[in-house]
């Protein structure tokens, strides 16, 4: 009979290492506060320096029209502006409408913004007992007025522009207290690209990245490795 306090009564759990998934509740968050790039308060200020994936993609996501390097990275305010709240999904504060949205779809920013990344969870696969490939998602769409207008010489494609910037900021990035993205099908199946459209207005490529996620306890609660846990990041 199990102990009475024990979290798995009337049950014993026999292995205390297996991996279960307990640090990836907050994986959308930290992927959302890595691409909204913020100053932190720590004297981290991001760049406006086009050689960066993340400062090329903000121009490319925000700027609709022609040659949208040639714009200056939008400021903090600005860039959540356009973060999706699902507390207000009708009403983005702004009229560039809702660009940057942590799920798979919402009907309003379909509607009312050009350029939008939608990031989501896909298929995890149980590697071992103690590590999970987890694989999360990218669609990037654009009308298609505004996908080949950009007139940046070779780079024809925005939405593919964006792929190779989101490609660039997260392949071989360990993002603390998760775990570390790759771009392999070898470790997850579904690692790739693919095109997008819809038939009606908006084209574009959802790339699929994966990421490895490791138990950090074995038995008797000693450590596996060394990870930092983050908690409590916000948006503000």
């Amino acid at each position: 009979m199990s102990d009475l306090e024990n979290q798995w009564y009337p049950y014993n759990k026999v292995q205390e290492g297996f991996y279960d998934a307990s640090d990836s509740d907050e994986l959308l968050h930290k992927i959302m506060y890595y691409l909204l790039d913020l100053p932190d308060g720590n004297g981290y200020t991001p760049k406006d320096d086009n050689s960066y994936p993340r400062c090329r993609m903000w121009k490319l996501l925000y700027y609709d029209g022609a040659r949208p390097l040639e714009n200056p990275l939008p400021p903090p305010k600005k860039k959540k502006e356009v973060l999706f709240d699902p507390d207000n999904p009708e009403n983005p504060p702004s009229e560039n409408g809702y660009r940057l949205i942590p799920q798979i779809y919402i009907k309003p920013a379909q509607e009312k913004s050009q350029t939008r990344i939608y990031c989501y969870l896909g298929r995890a696969v149980a590697d071992d007992d103690f590590t999970l490939q987890l694989s999360v998602i990218f669609d990037v769409w654009s009308n298609y007025t505004q996908e080949n207008n950009t007139k940046l010489n070779e780079a024809y494609s925005r939405t593919w522009s964006i792929v190779q910037c989101l490609i660039q900021a997260f392949h071989g990035v360990n993002m603390a207290g998760v775990g570390e993205f790759y771009f392999n099908r070898s470790k997850h199946p579904d690692c790739g690209t693919k095109p997008l459209a819809d038939k009606k207005d908006n084209v574009g490529f959802s790339v699929t990245m994966g990421l490895e996620l490791k138990s950090t306890t074995l038995n008797g609660n000693e450590e596996r490795n060394e990870v930092e846990i983050r908690k409590g990041i916000c948006f503000g």
